[in-house]
């Protein structure tokens, strides 16, 4: 309508800048998303080419592979108990088909513009990433965290871990292909890869874990010498196979560095005061040394009272905990007795991070040491799930296959999820408490659950579609975004938050519609 008002193409470049607004709103917040949204479908509305919208949507084979899964879902509704509920579901779920829907409607057909639309998102990620880190760090403000996931302050630490990994992929991409100031492009993604380790999520090093072996395997494929390429093959195995005994080692549980005998009970500190310990069989250890044993406490809380504000006996750190278990989890990791004279060996920036709440100097490092000692923690500590989030999602797996054991081929209906996972979880004795309950962190299992079998095999179908279609036009970018969203399915219900489920459909849509003009040699 506009065009034939104007004699210019009104439609497609409102159509530029709502995908322009999307791509750069997805690190900030909804709000964006939403006007883009709205945009993105009034513009299709205005334009009253109804002829033109069904060639193109008709035309396109993915949004039929996209809405045959749509379909089986669906249908689901009609054997769900909770109809409510359901519907609730689909509701949510519909950003997944209508930001699709109006992008095939109107697409873009110039390279240039798909340019325009990865560097919006490229600098909105950048942008977020600074503030995020400037914040963490005081650069500016006074911000207190509990939590190094709180370092994401605009969206869900998971969905954002996944944009920072995506943008990786588009730096990689703008040196591949040439562009120029392709040394903007290696700092931005040296960059990316800090914030990735700095931020100690467990979706950021798995996906971008992936994305390295993805990049491995586009550059075996250009390699034409088969003397080179073998060599480089090799290196990256043994790289690999190191980088594995090297997790396999640390993950191993930390051998007793101090004996504790019936010999050590009665002794006492230098000072003369008496040490306390616990039984023997009730002592925790941390980082090889026992917690509840070689304590003055008299001597450790007159010295603490002199370096810190925070009550020894009452006082909580920042996330909440007792600051005097931490302090003692703190000294003991350092491999010091909870007395006077080992209290001096306290640093003022040891002193912090107890009141900051690490428990022991290992968290306290940050990045990918926090990492593996978090996880060595809990796969040598099962007895209680709860607040260990590989634990939970173990527990969350076992309720899912469960239920798929229950319900293999029409599933419970997607109004049904939440009553069959408590059910489940019950039936599982889980000791996971109700707060803690959630769906199987994982897409994949969740759609079959909601929707059955066939939803399941539609589900995926659409995802191996595409993985194999990128891998055989070597469409490097749309291969990153689908390694990065399958592995995502793998560990988390992605689709179940607003910002996940528009990430995966705007991309979607970005590549479907790109395809031959990022990709001339298909």
């Amino acid at each position: 309508m506009l065009d034939r008002l104007t004699g210019k193409p009104v439609h497609y470049y409102i159509q530029l800048v709502a995908m322009m607004g999307i791509a750069a709103g997805l690190p900030f917040s909804k709000i964006p998303l939403s006007i883009g949204m709205m945009l993105l479908g009034l513009n299709v509305i205005l334009l009253w080419d109804w002829k033109t919208v069904w060639k193109n949507w008709s035309s396109n084979k993915w949004l039929w592979l996209l809405f045959a899964y749509f379909a089986i879902e669906l249908l689901s509704v009609w054997w769900s108990a909770n109809k409510a509920e359901a519907w609730d579901v689909i509701r949510r779920e519909l950003t997944l088909y209508v930001i699709p829907l109006t992008i095939v409607a109107i697409p873009l057909t110039a390279f240039k513009h798909y340019k325009w639309v990865a560097l919006s998102f490229l600098a909105a990620v950048f942008l977020t990433s600074f503030i995020n880190v400037g914040t963490y760090f005081h650069w500016w403000g006074s911000k207190i965290y509990d939590d190094i996931r709180s370092l994401s302050l605009f969206v869900s630490h998971l969905r954002y871990a996944m944009m920072i990994i995506l943008a990786v992929v588009f730096c990689a991409a703008w040196w591949i292909r040439k562009f120029p100031y392709r040394w903007i492009a290696a700092l931005l993604a040296i960059w990316f890869i800090f914030y990735t380790i700095l931020s100690q999520i467990g979706m950021g090093m798995f996906t971008l874990s992936g994305v390295i072996l993805m990049m491995f395997w586009f550059k075996v494929k250009s390699i034409r010498i088969r003397w080179i390429k073998r060599t480089f093959i090799a290196s990256f195995s043994a790289c690999v196979l190191f980088v594995g005994i090297f997790l396999y080692v640390k993950l191993q549980p930390i051998p007793q560095k101090v004996k504790i005998s019936v010999a050590n009970y009665g002794t006492r500190s230098v000072n003369g005061n008496l040490y306390t310990f616990d039984l023997m069989d009730s002592i925790n250890w941390e980082n090889g040394y026992p917690v509840q044993a070689f304590v003055a406490e008299g001597e450790l809380r007159n010295e603490w009272s002199k370096c810190s504000k925070v009550n020894y006996d009452t006082g909580v750190d920042l996330k909440g905990n007792p600051v005097r278990d931490i302090l003692w989890r703190y000294m003991t990791s350092k491999g010091l007795r909870k007395d006077s004279v080992d209290f001096q060996k306290m640093s003022k920036q040891d002193i912090r991070n107890v009141e900051r709440g690490f428990a022991s100097v290992e968290m306290a490092k940050g990045g990918i040491s926090a990492q593996i000692y978090r996880m060595r923690g809990q796969l040598n500590d099962a007895e209680n799930p709860n607040g260990k989030s590989l634990l939970e999602k173990i527990e969350s797996l076992k309720a899912g296959i469960t239920i798929i054991k229950g319900h293999p081929v029409s599933g419970v209906g997607v109004g049904d999820l939440k009553a069959s996972f408590a059910q489940a979880y019950e039936s599982n004795h889980s000791k996971l408490t109700i707060e803690n309950q959630h769906l199987t962190h994982n897409q994949f299992l969740t759609t079959w659950i909601a929707g059955g079998m066939f939803c399941f095999i539609a589900f995926i179908s659409l995802w191996i579609a595409q993985f194999t279609t990128a891998l055989k036009i070597n469409a490097f970018e749309w291969t990153g975004f689908l390694v990065i969203t399958l592995l995502s399915y793998l560990i988390e219900d992605t689709l179940q938050t607003q910002t996940g489920v528009t990430f995966v459909a705007f991309f979607f849509a970005f590549f479907i519609t790109g395809r031959k003009i990022l990709y001339p040699k298909d």
